[in-house]
């Protein structure tokens, strides 16, 4: 890594937050870690420097068709601006720019897949259903076409089979931390009342109102808990969802909170009796990991998840929580209910998978992979 001391690398979003865990807490910082210069082109009010990474501002646009028809073009400007000998962007709708960057002006560029992109659109709410298949189809072209001769960095083991070639596999494991960690170590986990808590995008196949449905049997069959839901929520679905916590009674018992910075995530995390994830069986994510079931576990807090296959393993496998079909909200309720009332298995679970991440599921493996991958396009 010597070697790579001062050598220039610059990560590109139209899409993500600035503080992306992902991209800003596991890939740029352990980038700036070692040794290299680290900038950041990112959707941001302002220019700033970070743990080393100097992050470059470009508008905030919610307009969907604006940002995809003319940010990345004004991405591309700025990031150019930094001289950067390797570019690493983060975007499906980059795709067209990582093409001119690479085959136009000849620089060493790499595509990370954050997710089977094909698959998500099959559940947009946004798209027409009859469209998604044939747009599926042809994003899945597009890929192929406009990615050629750029390294692709794979986000999770599901995308291999269609990448085969030129592709480093770089899951998003947590990056597991003593001083993050040990916020378990400190917590006793009986909190009177209990708390259960969702941290991510919220959305309702995200299972927002499963959360919600989950609290009102809950209260219904006379347990007293607080529940914190947290993350970015559209305004029509916040709106439903505080109307329907209103008419379960369940204002003093559950709380919608906005996006918070991954470190207050983390604390929350920590103090939470039971982390949530009770995603909607979509393709997307019953062919995909959902990363805040390993952050949960990195914390010792035990996991009520999805009953997907690809996540029983970690899950089940490593005792580390339980599961459940989420579109059941009764079954949902009956094992959330037992966990609720056997806490000395709780904190068995915690443990287990506390440990489990510490061993296996964390980023210090994957970031050995993301730095071959950039050893081999910078040696090119």
């Amino acid at each position: 890594m010597c070697g790579n001391q001062h050598t220039r690398v610059c990560h590109i979003s139209t899409v993500h937050s600035a503080l992306d865990v992902r991209i800003f807490y596991r890939e740029c910082r352990s980038l700036v870690q070692a040794g290299y210069e680290v900038h950041l082109v990112i959707p941001r009010a302002e220019n700033s420097v970070r743990d080393g990474v100097s992050i470059h501002c470009i508008p905030v646009v919610k307009s969907r068709f604006v940002r995809m028809l003319l940010m990345p073009w004004v991405a591309m400007r700025k990031a150019l601006q930094t001289k950067a000998s390797l570019y690493h962007y983060h975007d499906p709708e980059l795709l067209f720019m990582g093409f001119v960057l690479r085959w136009i002006l000849g620089k060493k560029v790499i595509f990370d897949v954050h997710e089977p992109v094909a698959l998500q659109v099959m559940s947009k709410p946004w798209l027409p259903r009859w469209s998604r298949k044939a747009i599926a189809l042809l994003y899945r072209l597009i890929e192929k076409i406009f990615s050629q001769g750029q390294e692709l960095v794979l986000a999770n083991e599901y995308s291999v089979a269609r990448h085969p070639h030129r592709a480093y596999l770089v899951r998003n494991y947590p990056l597991f931390r003593d001083d993050v960690a040990g916020l378990a170590n400190a917590k006793n986990r009986n909190t009177d009342p209990p708390l259960l808590v969702y941290v991510g995008g919220v959305a309702r196949i995200r299972g927002a109102m499963v959360y919600v449905e989950l609290a009102g049997k809950l209260a219904q069959r006379g347990h007293d808990f607080h529940m914190q839901i947290v993350g970015p929520c559209s305004e029509q679905l916040q709106t439903e969802l505080k109307a329907r916590i209103e008419s379960l009674g369940l204002q003093d018992k559950v709380l919608l909170r906005d996006r918070i910075d991954w470190p207050e995530a983390m604390e929350l995390v920590s103090k939470a009796t039971i982390g949530m994830c009770l995603l909607l069986p979509v393709p997307n994510y019953t062919a995909s990991l959902a990363t805040k079931i390993l952050e949960y576990m990195m914390l010792g807090t035990p996991v009520l998840a999805s009953n997907f296959d690809c996540w029983r393993d970690i899950v089940e496998g490593e005792g580390a929580g339980m599961m459940a079909e989420p579109t059941d909200i009764n079954e949902v309720a009956d094992v959330c209910e037992w966990m609720l009332n056997n806490p000395d298995e709780l904190r068995a679970m915690g443990q287990r998978g506390m440990e489990a991440v510490r061993s296996k599921y964390n980023w210090s493996s994957e970031f050995r992979e993301l730095l071959r991958c950039y050893e081999t396009v910078l040696s090119r």
